[in-house]
């Protein structure tokens, strides 16, 4: 009898403790996430804006965030921890912060409330400390996904970098456009264009899924009808770029697509350096998007129809609509629809005329004119083809031509320009 009640008493015991083992886990099921923290701003234009915030430390199950605006709902994020708001009104104050659910719905609590304000349509644009301020990329900074209303665009001829990778982005300002000229030269960009260019390798050139190396930003911005140049520098996580005035070199080494390892003494250009390239006379000015220059169809791009085509549709240029009345820029790696000579005189434009032609920057005694608008008679090529056969083959500082931004000889173009020197002989 004694026994059969200990046996009782022990079973009671147990489901005791079992109920409050249960009543335990329901309470925690029942517990509200943790608030996330540090919601903090980047990015800021006068329509878009990024947002991001860290997860609380104890926070498990958490499954989504949701972000609220001036208290009302906005949106739900399913991946990440940070959101890219757009359409944004210029020059207005908003509130945002964000909250956390687990897979029962359970709400957290507020993360710490952010006031922001949108940049205004005539606020100038300036260089700000860090790249992640100005608005070019949106999310994770080393994925370079261009922010709101940023369009890439590319070059039917560039120029060499030491056979760095190049993305070229622009930004105009809300409801405005670029301007045709009456010409296949640079439009007329208005007050507030952005223009950036990323410079970057492939850890593993044979495989664009590798890692990139990413060196440097530079940005071009226009304000009160004048340009200005800024340099950002990454740092070595790739996080982050910081606005620098000086020049500096650095290593690079990464695999080519042979699978041999390339050792690069990478420049990067002090802001002199820059107007030394991008200065005519007494104005600085933008080298690359001629229209000429962009009027093709990129491979390798979304979009699948001629690039200056794609944008007079989108608003981004105007004052013309057909772009067969804009001359092409030869490719110059393109032997099948371009000759040598016109292979070789966009060679020369892209990588030389910048600084050979009246108001550019040249060394003194070598005043030529090599933009390809000029008569071939007059460009000074024919006359001086022996110092720019022996200028391109150089790596000696202060000889080899160009002068800043190549440490390397393009194997590909010299091959290329060597037979355009011996075509105009003949």
């Amino acid at each position: 009898m004694k026994k059969d009640l200990l046996t009782n008493f022990i079973i009671v015991l147990l489901l005791i403790s079992c109920g409050s083992d249960d009543d335990g886990m329901s309470d925690i099921d029942n517990q509200n996430p943790s608030a996330p923290q540090n919601l903090i701003v980047s990015n800021i234009t006068d329509s878009s804006l990024d947002l991001s915030w860290s997860a609380a430390t104890d926070n498990v199950g958490v499954t989504n965030y949701k972000l609220y605006s001036d208290g009302v709902y906005n949106q739900t994020i399913n991946n990440g921890t940070s959101v890219n708001v757009s359409g944004l009104s210029s020059g207005t104050t908003y509130a945002f912060y964000v909250t956390a659910l687990d897979a029962e719905g359970n709400e957290s609590d507020e993360s710490n409330n952010l006031v922001v304000e949108t940049e205004t349509l005539s606020t100038p644009l300036i260089f700000k400390n860090y790249l992640s301020e100005m608005g070019v990329f949106s999310g994770n900074l080393a994925d370079l996904t261009p922010a709101e209303n940023v369009h890439l665009y590319d070059l039917n001829s560039r120029l060499f970098t030491d056979y760095a990778h190049k993305q070229r982005l622009i930004r105009m300002p809300d409801g405005e456009a670029m301007q045709y000229n009456n010409n296949s030269l640079l439009p007329i960009f208005p007050d507030n264009t952005l223009i950036s260019k990323t410079f970057y390798y492939y850890e593993d050139e044979s495989n664009t899924d590798s890692n990139k190396i990413i060196i440097e930003t530079r940005i071009l911005i226009k304000t009160e009808g004048t340009w200005k140049v800024g340099e950002y520098l990454w740092n070595e996580e790739m996080n982050e770029a910081v606005y620098t005035e000086q020049g500096s070199v650095i290593p690079i080494s990464y695999m080519n697509t042979e699978g041999i390892t390339q050792e690069v003494q990478y420049q990067i250009p002090s802001n002199d350096d820059c107007i030394t390239c991008h200065h005519i006379y007494e104005d600085v000015t933008p080298i690359g998007p001629k229209l000429r220059a962009m009027n093709f169809s990129p491979q390798n791009s979304d979009i699948s129809i001629n690039q200056l085509q794609h944008f007079i549709d989108i608003g981004l240029l105007e004052g013309i609509s057909n772009v067969s009345n804009i001359e092409v820029l030869a490719d110059w790696e393109d032997e099948i629809n371009f000759d040598i000579f016109e292979r070789g005189r966009s060679y020369i434009d892209i990588n030389c005329a910048h600084c050979h032609q009246p108001g550019g920057y040249v060394p003194t005694g070598f005043l030529l004119d090599f933009r390809l608008e000029t008569d071939f008679e007059t460009t000074g090529i024919y006359s001086h083809r022996g110092q720019i056969e022996s200028r391109i083959q150089s790596t000696t500082p202060t000889y080899l031509m160009p002068q800043l931004g190549r440490s390397l000889v393009h194997n590909e173009g010299v091959t290329m320009l060597l037979e355009y020197l011996e075509a105009i002989e003949d």
